[in-house]
């Protein structure tokens, strides 16, 4: 729920509605992934020293194998290295394990570094890369992302060609991504899919040394690691040699033993205390934007929703900033569908839509009256033949900013005569009614650092019911165009043609916030949520 990584599609996305830290997710998750071994014995979390980093996240990972799961987290980043990567700013695609690469409409080739080896000092050449894209195409939940590589050629032992059916600037989002990171092939035919989605060998930073389900990971520092990010300084092994990886649900939990010395960096801390940990000079303190949007899907095809008045209303009764206001400032408004942390963004564009879909309750008054809906018998709610105004809405339960901007909605909502009542219920209860096309208003999110997610949003592909033939042709052109300025001219088109029909009500993005001790130095962190460790240094 394709968090790009990040797009994207986690479609779980993932549209994960739920944030996984770190990771890329794509709109909406599949069929899970074998577990984690059960542990007989759960033994002690090693504690921070000079040469340990701890760091507390939310969720445990599904699995380590990135080409096996469907979501992931920051765990997946550090054990793997994608042949390229995105610029901090995502301004520009960048060399990441790949020394150079050659993009072309017919062809992608990379050249690799000389002697390059996995984890556990298999030789990494370009014949273990096709392998391993290969694989990918074959099992991944993503592979359609790499529809147009019509075959992998070896050049040479540093030199790999991906022939391309068309040009798929869309593919080179996911080639960046965790989902198809490097991964040993001839060791998953030694051990099997199944041990080696819980001791993958790959070549990021760190490698899995254990895995206590329900505890901990501890990763330990890869000896052969290699990178080409322009980003870094340190371009070898890192200066850490063990990460401790915590799996702590609750963010106050987490940011509780960072406070009593049990841990040193904190994934996602509580966003509400914000100002105080800026001011507290004993941590660093990070924050970054959502790359993709919390919104609102509207059920077009029956009930008071097919009236594109009653949209239209429900859009222009909508202020952001009064939701925003009732998080405490920590989400950032959106009236389109893509944001400055996404490829493809338009800042002119954002601009046009705040403008045109600003909050104006008395413009959705005057519709709902013109379409002629009217408060018959003075208890606030309109009615149109009959029929009152009144609308389930969907939200996830354990996504704080949704559970907070519900009651804000029904009230802007209330304003306007439409009794819009919110129900509340895990995210992937949602999205599976949503996907059954059980619902009224259902409300959705994904995290993904390419406008190519939103084909997983808005097609007939997404899973989702949405019939729209004219931004299907759309959003298809736009993803087959590398030119980046003619791409981002593409995604306004996109914008436009969602800002017209009104079934769909973007919200705002969520901020995050990451805290580590005031010792812990060298952290990189990019707009889209990844962060590496190679110039992490602890005093």
């Amino acid at each position: 729920m394709k968090t790009f990584r990040s797009l994207v599609l986690c479609l779980t996305l993932c549209l994960l509605l739920s944030a996984c830290g770190g990771g890329a997710s794509k709109p909406d998750t599949p069929p899970d992934t074998p577990p984690a071994q059960e542990q007989p014995s759960s033994p002690a979390i090693p504690l921070p020293d000079k040469n340990t980093l701890v760091i507390a996240i939310a969720d445990e990972v599904e699995g380590l194998d990135v080409q096996q799961i469907s979501y992931g987290n920051m765990v997946h980043d550090l054990i793997c290295e994608p042949l390229v990567t995105y610029s901090t700013d995502l301004t520009e695609l960048c060399p990441s394990f790949a020394e150079s690469y050659t993009l072309a409409n017919d062809y992608l080739e990379f050249v690799l570094p000389a002697d390059a080896k996995f984890s556990n000092g298999d030789p990494l050449d370009a014949e273990a890369v096709k392998a391993s894209v290969e694989r990918f195409m074959e099992i991944s939940e993503y592979a359609g992302d790499l529809d147009t590589v019509s075959g992998i050629e070896v050049i040479d032992a540093r030199s790999v060609r991906f022939h391309l059916s068309a040009p798929a600037p869309y593919s080179l989002a996911t080639i960046a991504s965790l989902f198809c990171g490097i991964v040993d092939v001839q060791e998953v035919e030694r051990i099997g899919e199944w041990e080696f989605n819980r001791r993958p060998v790959m070549n990021g930073e760190y490698y899995v040394e254990d895995w206590v389900a329900g505890s901990h990971l501890v990763l330990k520092r890869n000896e052969y690691f290699h990178t080409s990010n322009p980003a870094l300084q340190n371009h070898g092994p890192v200066n850490l040699e063990t990460l401790v990886i915590r799996f702590i649900p609750s963010a106050d939990e987490r940011m509780r033993a960072m406070e009593n010395g049990e841990v040193d960096f904190v994934y996602h801390a509580p966003t509400n205390r914000w100002a105080e940990l800026k001011a507290n000079h004993s941590y660093n303190v990070y924050s970054y934007l959502q790359p993709g949007v919390c919104y609102l899907n509207l059920q077009t095809g029956k009930g008071v929703l097919e009236d594109i008045a009653v949209r239209q209303a429900l859009t222009f009764a909508v202020n952001r900033e009064e939701i925003k206001d009732a998080m405490g400032g920590i989400v950032e408004p959106s009236y389109g569908f893509l944001v400055p942390s996404q490829t493809g963004y338009s800042a002119e564009e954002e601009a046009r839509l705040a403008e045109k879909l600003r909050y104006d309750p008395a413009r959705a008054e005057a519709l709902l009256a013109e379409a002629g809906w009217k408060d018959t018998d003075g208890d606030g709610i309109l009615e149109k033949n009959g029929v009152p105004l009144q609308i389930e809405m969907m939200l996830p339960a354990d996504r704080v900013s949704f559970a907070v901007a519900g009651p804000v909605l029904e009230r802007q909502f209330a304003a306007i005569g439409a009794d819009v009542h919110a129900v509340y219920y895990e995210a992937d209860y949602v999205k599976e009614l949503m996907r059954s096309d059980e619902y009224e208003i259902g409300s959705r999110a994904y995290e993904w650092n390419d406008a190519d997610i939103l084909y997983w949003c808005f097609t007939e592909d997404s899973s989702y019911v949405w019939d729209d033939p004219e931004l299907t042709a759309l959003l298809t052109t736009a993803r087959h165009i590398n030119d980046p300025g003619q791409r981002v001219e593409a995604y306004v088109a996109v914008s436009e043609r969602l800002a017209e029909d009104f079934k769909a009500i973007s919200l705002f993005s969520d901020n995050y916030i990451i805290v580590c001790k005031s010792n812990v130095q060298g952290l990189v962190i990019a707009a889209d949520d990844r962060l590496w460790f190679n110039d992490v240094t602890r005093n």
